[in-house]
Order: C-alpha cells, then sequence, then structure tokens
C-alpha cells in the first residue's frame, strides 16, 4: 500500500506518493511566458450538475463528456469497483480519503476540498502493496467558480492556485518540514499542452499534469519512484486523444 496521502483540492492538490528514495526536483524554467493554447471543448455536465465518471474498456478510458481517452500499458492494473472489492478482502483499502492534519483548521479545509474533486480512474503499475509502485490518478474539479479574486481560465493559474496554498497551508501548519514543491512548469506532449508540478517528500515523488476544458481542470497525477516510470506516464499523455467523441 503507498505510504501517502492525497489532497485534491479547488485551492490546492496535494497527490500522494509511493514508498521511494527521493531526488532533488530538476530545475525547469517557470511556465508563465509559455502558453497553454488548449482548444475549448464543449462539456457535458450531468442533469445533476456533476461530470460523468467514464468507462474502462481493456486498458483504456473513455470520457465522452470531457472528450478526451487514455491508454494504460498492458500490464499496469485499472482499478474499476470489482478491484476495490477484491483489494479489500486481501487487506488493502484502496478508496481515497482526505488526509489527517494536526491542525483542525486545515484538517477542515482539506476535508471540504477533497469533496470538490472527483477521482475518475486509479491505475497501479504493480500489484498495491508492491515496493516502490507507481500509482496514477485521473481526476476532474469544476473551476468556474474556484477563485474570485483570480479566476482560473486555464492550466498555469490553477496550478500557480495550488502552489499559493501551499504556501499559505504549510505556513499555518507548520508541517510536513520535508515537503517541496516546483515552480509552475509547462510541457507539450504529443499535440497536448499542459501545465504542470512537482511535488517530493521522505516518502517519494509526484507529478501532476493539468489542462483546463471548458471549465473543468482535468488533473493526471503520477505517484513514483523511478524515473522510467515518470517516462512510461509521458508517454501515456503524449498518445493521449483530447478530441474523443
Amino acid at each position: 500500500m503507498t505510504k501517502s496521502f492525497l489532497i485534491l483540492v479547488a485551492a490546492a492538490a496535494l497527490y500522494g506518493v509511493a514508498c521511494a528514495q527521493t531526488t532533488p526536483i530538476p530545475a525547469n524554467l517557470p511556465a508563465k511566458s509559455i502558453s497553454t493554447g488548449n482548444a475549448t471543448v464543449a462539456v457535458r455536465p450531468t442533469a445533476a450538475g456533476a461530470i460523468e465518471r467514464g468507462t474502462v474498456s481493456g486498458q483504456t478510458y473513455t470520457n465522452k463528456s470531457l472528450n478526451f481517452d487514455i491508454t494504460f500499458p498492458e500490464m499496469w492494473l485499472v482499478v474499476d469497483d470489482k478491484v476495490l472489492a477484491n483489494a479489500k478482502t486481501k487487506g488493502f483499502d484502496l478508496d481515497l480519503k482526505p488526509p489527517k492534519a494536526a491542525n483542525p483548521l486545515v484538517e477542515s479545509q482539506l476535508e471540504a476540498a477533497f469533496k470538490r474533486v472527483t477521482v475518475l480512474v486509479s491505475v497501479y503499475r504493480s500489484p498495491p502493496g508492491t515496493a516502490e509502485n507507481a500509482v496514477a490518478y485521473v481526476a476532474v474539479e469544476d473551476v468556474r467558480n474556484l477563485n474570485t479574486n483570480r479566476p482560473v481560465k486555464d492550466a498555469v493559474d490553477y496550478v500557480d492556485l495550488i502552489r499559493s496554498t501551499y504556501q499559505s497551508t504549510y505556513q499555518l501548519a507548520k508541517t510536513p518540514p520535508d515537503f517541496e514543491y516546483s515552480e509552475t512548469q509547462a510541457e507539450k506532449l504529443g499535440s497536448h499542452q499542459f501545465a504542470y508540478l512537482d511535488t517530493i517528500s521522505k516518502d517519494g515523488k509526484s507529478r501532476l499534469y493539468v489542462t483546463v476544458r471548458g471549465g473543468y481542470a482535468i488533473l493526471f497525477s503520477l505517484n513514483y519512484s523511478s524515473d522510467a516510470d515518470l517516462a512510461s506516464f509521458r508517454d501515456m499523455l503524449a498518445r493521449a486523444n483530447f478530441s474523443a467523441k
């Protein structure tokens, strides 16, 4: 099981890290001068206003509401309800939960923020419990009313908002002392441009790629220890189809 936590938020997103030896975050140029240039798409929420959860066929996850699909490597385990139930019988609870915090105010903020993000699919490179595993998450958040002071118009805005919340949250919580995060960065994978953020702690490394489409932030997170797993994840995103119908 990953020794980690997951905070998926309106104002901050800390993705849990797989057990790993840490390495310094590489120095990359900030993305402020880089246009994310993502095409506008029509997002189709459900009647209740929630995004459709999407479907899994083989190794491919498709979300027609958000107009994209992504295919995971053949040997990776795509977690569905059946996998979740089977894991629980073996002592692994793969359901994502908000982390606990020593500061009650921070904990309440995390719990509220966690509810605002929908995890669409999670994928394990190896069976849960494997040492130095890699875990990928795809999630979505409605950003249309996320920040009234500075509306989130694109992926760079979203990642900047995460970073600003890291600053305020960790000044308040005074923990964890070993947690580090990078500047807002950008990378073109395949034909699509993403903003991204690296985080690192004593438990391992995480990268979060973000694209904003039709007022929704789509989040692609990888908790990993091996750079080969990060390379595989980047290749998955490079091959993803962001014009799915």
